[in-house]
């Protein structure tokens, strides 16, 4: 299914906004602590927490070539560019670890937006149904929060998607879950 509501996140994420500089206050390396509430297609809900550790957010050389990829190679071109980009940090869920291997932020007055994409799925939310459909092609996991100048925010997760060119923006993303994930609290550690 695809979610229209992260499709400009990640046209944004791909370079398609200015980059402004970091203060020294809301830069990398930071840690960002998530609730996350989970809605199955029968009313059903689940919640948890997870940790999105960003060491460093992607260069610019890494961001143009996973860009690059997807236009000219689709989800396959895509996927093997996003898993030679260099680690830049992780999403913990209890002891499981993700590896993050695309981390951008785009600024604003009234604070940041963050995105990050992992090289794994995360979760398959409504995968055990026994009507699930096929988790093939759903390879990666993406993460949108909205943070205010003091790390406070909300947002949501595609824990199981797949990137493809297409739509409006140029990008659509494909989630396995029928509903997206909410962070419904997302706050920013201070170390």
């Amino acid at each position: 299914m695809c979610r229209s509501l992260i499709v400009p996140v990640l046209a944004s994420t791909l370079g398609m906004l200015p980059q402004v500089p970091s203060s020294r206050y809301d830069t990398a390396p930071e840690t960002f602590t998530a609730n996350l509430q989970a809605m199955g297609a029968t009313g059903g809900a689940a919640a948890a927490t997870i940790q999105i550790d960003i060491q460093r957010y992607t260069p610019e050389h890494d961001r143009a070539s996973v860009e690059t990829a997807l236009k000219t190679g689709g989800y396959p071109a895509f996927l093997t560019a996003l898993r030679k980009a260099p680690e830049v940090g992780a999403v913990s869920f209890g002891e499981q670890k993700w590896a993050i291997r695309w981390a951008r932020e785009t600024r604003s007055d009234k604070g940041r937006t963050i995105v990050v994409i992992t090289d794994q799925p995360v979760f398959f939310v409504g995968g055990g149904r026994v009507d699930a459909k096929p988790r093939a092609g759903y390879e990666v996991a993406l993460i949108r929060m909205d943070v205010d100048v003091v790390g406070l925010g909300r947002g949501t997760m595609t824990a199981a998607a797949r990137v493809r060119p297409g739509g409006g923006a140029g990008v659509q993303i494909d989630d396995y879950a029928d509903k997206p994930i909410t962070l419904t609290t997302v706050s920013r550690r201070v170390k």
